[in-house]
């Protein structure tokens, strides 16, 4: 009981701030969680799980009374629980991007990338940032234009708590803005962001070389070829097909014919497959910066089917869904890959 109180002195403490219901409902959901004797077998408190945030931004994992949740966030910078595990930010626009994860021990619930609505302001404006270029005709200088890929590259560390506690098969995770969107340009010729999270090392991506190729992939002739292996029938997921769409230091991109932008509709959100030498090695939804901005703006928080192979070459836990929501109260979008399954390897 002792080691209990400085805990629920501590969560008492911060629930008082909200001077209403809300408050009471959390007190008692987490006074009942923390001091239940140790070996009693006293039913879990009922509610739902809400990462409580202090003003001081210590958060508490708490369950709450689903009545009042909508209260909650209103009133704080508290968000739906478990509380996240996060990996290092870095800066994108006028904020910061990072990815987090959200756990159940082994089990990952979610896990993404998480940025500040401001971080979609004072975005770069040039093609390319210069990382992946290549001096196609040999005159010593770089045309950056023709010469490199048109992107804006960002590598990201996973929060090294999902890294230890879930392992594979996601290692790590790229965000690519692309100012002024890319092949092919009449689908996907809008200003959006593609969210990776990687399967394959960030060494073996890092080995996928630029070269003389033509458009805007700049890969070498050998890279190209090897990242056209195809997949397996097993392994790629029904109606992703092969293209071509090859970039230098990411591979291949496997596009599905039925997603809405190839039907008639704008391109807003879509979800690709990442392969290289005849394995799946991302997963990818693309977002239009105009789309977050709708999110931020009052359009519904949506989440999305994933499409799934028949087989998994590696273990692990895989996603079926992605979302894309924005936390008004924490004024922060989240892009998130949820609702894991484990799959054997077959």
């Amino acid at each position: 009981m002792s080691s209990a109180r400085p805990r629920r002195t501590r969560l008492l403490g911060a629930v008082l701030m909200l001077g209403t219901v809300v408050g009471m409902a959390v007190a008692a959901a987490s006074v009942s969680s923390s001091a239940t004797p140790e070996g009693s077998t006293a039913a879990k408190p009922s509610g739902s799980p809400v990462c409580l945030v202090e003003a001081d931004g210590v958060e508490h994992n708490v369950k709450v009374l689903s009545t009042v949740t909508t209260e909650l966030y209103h009133k704080t910078r508290s968000y739906p629980g478990p509380c996240a595990v996060y990996g290092e930010p870095v800066v994108l626009g006028d904020g910061h991007i990072r990815t987090y994860a959200q756990l159940d021990g082994v089990r990952p619930l979610s896990l993404g990338f998480v940025f500040g609505k401001n971080a979609l302001t004072n975005l770069p404006t040039a093609n390319t940032d210069g990382q992946h270029c290549y001096d196609v005709d040999g005159d010593g200088t770089i045309d950056e234009q023709a010469e490199c890929v048109h992107s804006h590259d960002f590598v990201l560390e996973l929060p090294q708590q999902f890294t230890e506690q879930v392992g594979g098969p996601f290692t790590w995770a790229l965000l690519t803005w692309d100012p002024h969107g890319h092949m092919p340009d009449p689908v996907y010729g809008l200003p959006h962001f593609d969210f990776h999270f990687y399967i394959q090392d960030l060494a073996a991506r890092n080995a996928i070389r630029t070269g003389s190729g033509s458009g805007e992939g700049l890969i070498n002739g050998d890279d190209y070829a090897t990242a056209r292996v195809p997949v397996s029938d097993r392994y790629r997921p029904e109606g992703y097909f092969d293209f071509g769409a090859v970039v230098s230091a990411m591979g291949n991109h496997l596009t599905d014919l039925s997603s809405p932008e190839f039907n008639g509709n704008m391109f807003t959100h879509t979800f690709m497959y990442g392969a290289y030498n005849g394995e799946i090695t991302f997963y990818e939804p693309m977002i239009t910066k105009a789309w977050l901005a709708e999110v931020t703006g009052g359009k519904a928080d949506s989440c999305t089917p994933i499409k799934a192979p028949a087989a998994w070459k590696v273990a692990g836990w895989y996603p079926t869904r992605y979302c894309i929501e924005y936390r008004k109260n924490r004024e922060e979008l989240t892009v998130s890959l949820t609702d894991f399954a484990y799959r054997p390897a077959a």
